[in-house]
């Protein structure tokens, strides 16, 4: 709950600041205080600020703090934004236990887009190539750069 004098004030700036009705200003500061209940999904971005992040990893990063996705698909989606220090700062940087089969599906998605320091990560994580290059597999990645 916020203090009545509080809301006032706020009220008072958002009929100031957008020139709206009572009303308008009142429906406005319903859905800021709706918004603010979940505040940790709350992600602020300064433009212009000399030490400020890539938008697109400020909405990365709030992606994968609000989604309940598990880790596999926040994996997917740091290389679909072709975000590998995502992936190494974030998302492998736990002592997670992967499935093999799921990194070997990322491993190949990164070998088909040409996403070079996502495989080294996939690698260095613990995917062995020996393994993972079956015949069916290299005609698969063969077909798919023809």
């Amino acid at each position: 709950t916020m203090a009545p004098d509080i809301q006032a004030q706020l009220m008072h700036t958002i009929m100031k600041t957008f020139m709206y009705t009572s009303k308008q200003a009142k429906n406005i500061f319903q859905e800021l205080m709706m918004c603010v209940k979940k505040r940790d999904l709350i992600t602020i971005f300064r433009m212009g600020e000399e030490s400020s992040q890539d938008i697109d990893l400020s909405i990365l990063i709030a992606l994968l703090r609000s989604s309940c996705a598990s880790s596999i698909d926040q994996l997917k989606l740091a290389l679909t934004w072709n975000r590998v220090d995502i992936a190494r700062n974030y998302i492998l940087s736990g002592a997670h236990q992967w499935p093999e089969q799921a990194l070997e599906e990322i491993l190949v998605t990164a070998l088909k887009t040409d996403k070079v320091e996502f495989c080294r990560l996939l690698l260095e994580n613990g995917i062995y190539m020996q393994k993972l290059l079956t015949i069916h597999r290299l005609e698969e990645l063969y077909n798919t750069v023809i």
